[in-house]
């Protein structure tokens, strides 16, 4: 295991990091030249955090003095940063909290999906919700065990405000992990959502043993569902050409280290008459609530997503997976453009 030196104190910069599973854990590591608070409902991955150092849910990977953790909501409340990594359908009942409020956190939202009740973006729930300073958004192609034993990463970070960019990406010094600006907020979210529905359908590819020219045409068509469902909310279209759109679609669609795309795998290898033991049986699955939001959303909006919709059938109407395979291969033969 590895750990890093403490800086010295006057560096230190207080960070809070609303989440302590594997991806706020692996970001405490990456920020943990400074002061990092984690807040973790589990008691006892916050006992682990602050006697051991080590997150038991995170393997091979320990941290400095810097890293502690709370189970008290207002331990983190005067932070001036806060990143969220909770599960996306979580983060309501979390974050409406008065002992929370601050309306000075710069909040940078690290979660990745709709929210199912409402069909809003996570920007839209904050601004409902929650006082701030500013808010931004940090998504891309990122693994969290491969974040947290410092392998290279790239990522987007997306503010309407150039400075609160550069004075986020102060707070990492870490080369490892790169982070690039935008200003499309909903664009980065949109890329980061998606892109759990398609692991699915990759991973039920990958258990029919359709091959890997399947694989490739079905990430290629997914992409091309993405991009016109991004038009519609007029995010830019280089957001979705970029790390948090095309890069993380690629990512999780082709490994089989992503929680999405194992359930896939799963779901084709096995009969299951509901999903509950199997989403239980892993970390949380976002693309299995984000689809359910999605199909809501392409309806009312009259969004052509087959590949998406086909998801949705497996999972919300029980279709059969060979009979949606077919349904796809059976579809019309049209002109291929993004």
């Amino acid at each position: 295991m590895t750990s890093f030196a403490p800086p010295d104190k006057d560096q230190f910069m207080t960070i809070g990091i609303l989440g302590g599973g594997v991806w706020g854990s692996a970001l405490a590591r990456v920020l943990s030249k400074n002061k990092v608070i984690i807040y973790a409902r589990d008691e006892n991955i916050v006992k682990s955090i602050n006697e051991h150092k080590l997150n038991p849910k995170l393997k091979y990977s320990s941290f400095n003095d810097n890293v502690s953790a709370t189970s008290t909501l207002k331990d983190i409340r005067k932070v001036k940063y806060l990143f969220i990594t909770l599960p996306t359908q979580n983060i309501r009942e979390v974050i409406k909290e008065p002992s929370l409020h601050n309306k000075e956190h710069h909040i940078i939202i690290c979660s990745k999906g709709i929210e199912i009740t409402s069909s809003k973006y996570l920007t839209e729930v904050f601004n409902e919700i929650m006082p701030f300073k500013s808010i931004s958004i940090l998504s891309g192609p990122s693994f969290s065990n491969e974040v947290s034993q410092g392998l290279p990463t790239a990522v987007t970070l997306a503010t309407k405000d150039k400075k609160d960019f550069d004075n986020i990406s102060k707070l990492i010094p870490n080369k490892e992990f790169r982070i690039y600006y935008s200003n499309d907020l909903i664009g980065t979210q949109i890329g980061g959502s998606l892109k759990n529905i398609y692991a699915i359908a990759a991973g039920i590819s990958e258990g029919l043993n359709l091959g890997e020219n399947a694989k490739s045409a079905l990430i290629s068509r997914s992409f091309a569902e993405m991009t016109r469902y991004a038009k519609k909310f007029k995010a830019d279209k280089n957001t979705l050409f970029g790390l948090s759109g095309l890069g993380d679609l690629i990512l999780t669609c082709s490994s089989t280290n992503s929680r999405n795309t194992q359930f896939g795998i799963k779901l084709a290898s096995s009969k299951y008459d509901n999903f509950l033991d199997l989403l239980q049986s892993q970390e949380v699955t976002e693309g299995y609530y984000t689809v359910k939001a999605v199909y809501n959303i392409s309806k009312k909006n009259k969004i052509d997503m087959p590949i998406m919709e086909s998801v949705y059938n497996i999972l919300y109407k029980q279709h059969d997976l060979k009979e949606e395979l077919s349904n796809l291969l059976s579809r019309p033969i049209t002109e291929e453009k993004i």
